[in-house]
Parts: structure tokens; sequence; C-alpha cells
């Protein structure tokens, strides 16, 4: 990760909405102390996902789950743009530490279906880092 990006993104179908219960990143290569912005938007309407990255297949977390329905995205270096963009969460990644989001069950966020999330890194890092991350859903019907 080089430059503002999002780094993680998820879509979901016409008919499937989802929730989500935790997200986190970190990175390996830096020890260099520092703060990068980073958000959560929901996009709905005409907008378009974001390129340049690499599409991910979700993994089940409990052996008898289905496969997931939404699509999602890594280190797209162009970002959604596009439709009605709500930014719903602003917050700051510190590098050293990593970023852990975890939510009381009241506040998680939920995308209907057609939307999608995006966690979008808002400010490039001082140097190159090689990041990684998850993000945790419940499809929800």
């Amino acid at each position: 990760v080089t430059v503002v990006q999002d780094l993680l993104s998820l879509q979901s179908t016409s008919g499937m909405a989802f929730c989500l219960h935790e997200a986190r990143i970190g990175q390996i290569t830096s020890a260099s102390v520092g703060n990068l912005a980073i958000s959560f938007k929901r996009f709905s309407g005409a907008y378009t996902i974001g390129s340049g990255g690499s599409a991910v297949t979700g993994q089940k977390i409990n052996f008898g789950d289905p496969a997931a329905t939404v699509t999602g995205r890594a280190n797209d270096t162009t970002q959604a743009t596009g439709g009605t963009s709500v930014t719903l969460i602003s917050d700051v990644y510190n590098v050293v530490n990593g970023y852990y989001w975890l939510p009381a069950p009241n506040d998680q966020i939920i995308i209907a279906p057609s939307q999608a999330l995006v966690m979008s890194l808002d400010t490039a890092p001082g140097s190159s880092q090689t990041m990684s991350g998850t993000i945790v859903i419940e499809e929800m019907f």
C-alpha cells in the first residue's frame, strides 16, 4: 500500500443485505509511528466500485455456512465513485498498533441489498507498507 485507496469493499446483491460485525487492518513492514485517516462508507444508487486491486473470495467461519453471495475486493487504487456515498465512520489507523473495529450489537452497520460498504484509507502512508485485513459479516436474508 502506497496511496489513498479502498482497502476492502463488499457489494451486496439485489436480494441480500449484510451486517458488519468487525473489521481489522494491520501492516508488517513499517516500524515508524504514524496515524492515517480511514473511513467506512456506504454507497447506493448508481455507484461504481473501485478498481486496480483484486477480487477477494469470502471464507466461511462456521463449517455448515453457505457460500457468501456478496462480492469482495481489496486494494483498489481507483476508489469507488458515483451514486450516493455516506461516510458512516471516520477514524484513524495507527500504523504500529493496527486497527480493530468491534461495535456493540446495536452499533453494527447494516448494508441493504444493492449497496456497497467500503473501508477506505484516506491518507497515503509515508512509505510502502505490506498490509492485511479482515472484515467479518453476516448475510441477513
